[in-house]
């Protein structure tokens, strides 16, 4: 059944290209043959008026005035003989001598007549006698002075005669050649047949099928683009990756993906054969360009699209455990060191001095861990700063917590939440450290009841002056490599982060960077219509 459709759609779409060949090669023909027919048209009015002009004692009897009308009668003779519509022979002042309304004999000219200037040349006009093509030549006398002028004329609606039995012997020809290719064509599928080339096609359709079923059946996206970046294939999975609506087949790049980094990797004006990592709104995507050759010339480019987006979420739940272990490291050095202290005070006998060294150092862990723990109502991201005071002072940075209002009732996810606090305090502590002040403060408050504020500042060399929100552009970074990872993706994970739950993210230049995160709670998520 596949193979019957296949061979009709086949036979009518011969029997269009046969029709729509034939009737393109007529038209062109003819227009082409009515071209030529007009230009010898012209050219046979002008050859008519220059032979007129080029006969000895015409311009004799111009001067002399033509007592005896032999002009009129020579001009009627050859207007006959040429099948001309009419020849007028005129003096220099554009007087007729000749016409085939013997009225308009004696009568001047209408118009310009640039033939008495020396021009010959051929127009089209309405006449007396209708609209005709003229050809207009001057008459010169023996010593070489223009005496007058010729005009011959042929008129259209006698050519029209003609290009009406034109037209109808190209149609006439046109079907018999329509009719034999036809017939050529019927011979050839015949043939065709005759050879069981329709198993083949049936085989070939098949293997089609095959190939478009596994090609979106991949889990990987492919994406092939001509040299101009349109898109001439796309698989599923890239659809869903890229979050196209529709088909995009035949279009560009450009029309499709706005303007950005992924657009930049997509059409290439990043070169690299290595694989780039792409933040987008829903997904992590690892991307790879690679030309399409054809004896050395590009042809397209083929693109590959892979989904890491648990590949980055696992990845950031391993960076803030390790951010913990660092801190319980920065934590148990600490700890020896006052242990050590405390060891060395007993061992002089100072068992005082040891007591309330002791108590001292206790009170002030305890004190703070149970301060922002009160005042946080989140005990997860209070054992995160204080884990990060710990790391920042063996960094030799000072980091404030200043607490205006609980954290308990923000619309974010806590595993969120902590790679957003956690990445920007690492950020200012990097910042920071090695600064004259070398300080880091953190401060939790409210603006009004739908929404919280965490502010992150440093006194570090803050952020391009010329735009500041630059650096949550998927790829920035002021670090150097690491090799095989990926930078610049942290703070544009914490942008996407807030942009989830509908908050937003702003950085600006106070003496160092400054970091502004807006959190919805969750009175404000349900005023605003936010989606879990």
């Amino acid at each position: 059944m596949t193979s019957r459709r296949v061979l009709l759609r086949v036979a009518s779409n011969r029997i269009f290209a046969i029709t729509v060949a034939v009737l393109l090669g007529l038209l062109l023909a003819y227009n082409s043959v009515k071209s030529n027919q007009e230009n010898q048209d012209e050219l046979r009015a002008l050859s008519i008026a220059k032979a007129t002009a080029a006969i000895p004692g015409i311009p004799d009897l111009l001067k002399s005035g033509d007592p005896e009308g032999e002009l009129a009668a020579l001009a009627e003779k050859i207007r006959q003989n040429t099948d001309a519509a009419y020849i007028v022979i005129a003096d220099a002042h554009a007087i007729r001598f000749s016409h085939p309304n013997p009225l308009l004999i004696g009568q001047r000219l209408d118009g310009e007549q640039p033939a008495l200037q020396g021009k010959s040349y051929t127009t089209i006009n309405r006449g007396t006698l209708g609209v005709s093509i003229n050809g207009k030549t001057p008459i010169y006398n023996a010593s070489g002075k223009i005496v007058g002028l010729v005009s011959a004329g042929i008129l259209l609606s006698q050519l029209t005669n003609e290009g009406s039995v034109l037209l109808h012997a190209f149609l006439f020809y046109g079907c018999g050649l329509l009719v034999a290719g036809l017939l050529l064509s019927e011979l050839l599928v015949r043939f065709v047949r005759s050879r069981k080339l329709s198993h083949d096609l049936e085989e070939v359709t098949t293997q089609f099928q095959e190939r478009e079923a596994m090609l979106h059946s991949i889990r990987e996206g492919v994406i092939t683009l001509t040299p101009d970046n349109r898109i001439t294939l796309i698989n599923d999975e890239a659809t869903r990756l890229l979050d196209f609506k529709g088909s995009v087949l035949g279009k560009s790049i450009g029309e499709v993906i706005p303007s950005g980094r992924l657009r930049s990797l997509l059409t290439g004006e990043v070169e690299s054969t290595d694989d780039f990592q792409v933040l987008t709104d829903k997904f992590s995507i690892l991307i790879n360009r690679r030309p399409v050759l054809d004896r050395g010339r590009a042809i397209g480019s083929v693109v590959t699209l892979r989904d890491r987006t648990e590949h980055v979420g696992l990845l950031r739940e391993l960076e803030s455990v390790q951010n913990f272990s660092e801190a319980l490291r920065s934590q148990q050095h600490e700890f020896a060191n006052r242990i050590h202290v405390l060891n060395g005070l007993l061992e002089l006998g100072k068992y005082d001095e040891a007591s309330q060294f002791l108590g001292e150092i206790a009170s002030v862990q305890s004190n703070l861990a149970e301060d922002l723990n009160i005042k946080l109502g989140n005990s997860l991201i209070a054992a995160l700063l204080i884990a990060k005071v710990t790391v920042a002072r063996e960094r030799g940075v000072k980091l404030m917590v200043e607490v205006a209002t609980p954290i308990d009732d923000l619309h974010i996810d806590q595993n969120a939440l902590v790679t957003v606090i956690g990445n920007l305090v690492d950020n200012a502590i990097d910042a920071a450290s090695g600064s004259p002040r070398a300080e880091v403060s953190v401060l939790f408050h409210q603006v009004d009841p739908e929404s919280k504020i965490i502010t992150v500042h440093d006194s570090g060399p803050g952020l391009p002056e010329e735009n500041p929100d630059m650096v949550f552009a998927d790829g920035y970074s002021t670090k150097p490599s690491r090799g095989a990872g990926h930078r610049g993706l942290g703070l544009a994970i914490v942008q996407r982060l807030v942009k989830q739950c509908a908050g937003t993210i702003t950085a600006s230049n106070e003496g160092g960077a400054t970091f502004w995160v807006q959190i919805p709670t969750l009175q404000g998520k349900e005023s605003r219509g936010v989606e879990s």
